[in-house]
């Protein structure tokens, strides 16, 4: 199977912000350099405006795809809608299915899937009628509740009254559309869980953790956009994370369970990143990242490398778990729900 093609599939379009499209296209040259030096014949598709467009150039009887693209579901690059044109279409594709991606894009949904199978998550409410918004578990952050990659996280997302709350939920709303989410502030470490792996076979890669000693302000203390995406902010300079994360081994393996089992409660498949911080010293499930960044220099890609897995490799068993599939997704799948 590793003699078919290995398409890269991935979106920018006017929507994407330019700090982002940098990262996306400089992920794209990296992973055809080494998938190419492992032998693969790889290709890249940008998806702008024409997800199909995109696609048509490549057999799904010769091409894996790499399901690298992300967004916001008004975006044609949405994941969750490239996931869904590529099952139609019958290709094997990395990640998971338009469904679980669809389901996890939204926190409010993704949260209620973890408390439906009894996960413990950080106290939240759905924050989307911002103007009538009551919440009582203060200090609290308000977060747009279908984005990504820390969009719309600033130091102004710690709130501690309710009229704070209100106000920042309203202006998340009118700058990124969809809704909001507020969820009770836990002032801690975070800890970020990479697992992958088969169903039934999950690993945990490692853990790693990003600590906010330095910042005395509450409102510093948080990965806001600045810190994900700004390399010369003093927010990402103090923010790096540390891999592993030195842990007491009953604590490394009490997120590792937790993060498997939150896979697993969000439908996911082949890999993951969960993010958690602690109340009272106990793990809290803030957030679970299907199709998590995989460029070279993110979490999820630096913690396989302390694993002992190099950005090929790691990529490679990825693209595997696809092939592995690949007899299945040959006949193409009815059509599902829009997305």
């Amino acid at each position: 199977m590793k003699r078919a093609g290995l398409l890269l599939l991935y979106g920018i379009d006017e929507h994407t912000l330019p700090v982002d499209a940098a990262d996306t296209r400089q992920m794209i040259r990296r992973a055809s350099e080494v998938l190419k030096e492992l032998g693969w014949d790889v290709a890249a598709s940008q998806v702008e405006s024409d997800l199909g467009a995109a696609l048509a150039p490549f057999d799904p009887d010769q091409w894996l795809v790499f399901n690298l693209c992300e967004g916001s579901p008004c975006q044609a690059s949405y994941y969750a809608r490239a996931a869904r044109e590529l099952e139609e279409r019958g290709y094997a594709f990395t990640g998971s299915t338009a469904d679980a991606l669809h389901r996890t894009q939204s926190k409010i949904s993704m949260k209620r899937l973890l408390e439906a199978a009894g996960l413990p998550t950080a106290r939240w409410k759905d924050a989307s009628e911002a103007r009538t918004l009551e919440f009582e578990a203060f200090p609290a952050i308000v977060k747009p509740s279908e984005e990504h990659g820390s969009f719309g996280i600033t130091r102004d997302s710690v709130v501690t009254t309710a009229a704070e709350a209100r106000t920042r939920a309203q202006a998340l709303i009118e700058r990124f559309g969809g809704g909001a989410i507020i969820e009770e502030f836990l002032d801690s470490p975070e800890y970020a869980i990479s697992v992958w792996g088969p169903a039934g076979r999950l690993e945990v890669i490692g853990i790693s953790v990003i600590r906010y000693d330095a910042f005395p302000e509450l409102r510093d203390r948080l990965c806001t956009f600045d810190a994900k995406w700004l390399e010369n902010s003093e927010a990402y300079l103090m923010t790096m994370p540390a891999c592993p994360a030195p842990l007491e081994p009953e604590m490394a393996a009490e997120l590792g369970a937790l993060a498997r089992r939150a896979h697993v409660a969000c439908g996911l498949r082949d890999y993951s990143r969960t993010d958690v911080r602690l109340r009272k010293g106990r793990p809290m499930v803030l957030d679970v990242n299907s199709n998590c960044g995989l460029s070279e220099t993110g979490g999820f890609a630096n913690t396989a490398r302390a694993a002992g897995w190099e950005y090929g490799a790691m990529l490679e068993r990825l693209a595997l778990m696809a092939a592995g599939r690949a007899g299945q997704a040959r006949r193409p799948q009815p059509r599902g729900a829009a997305l």
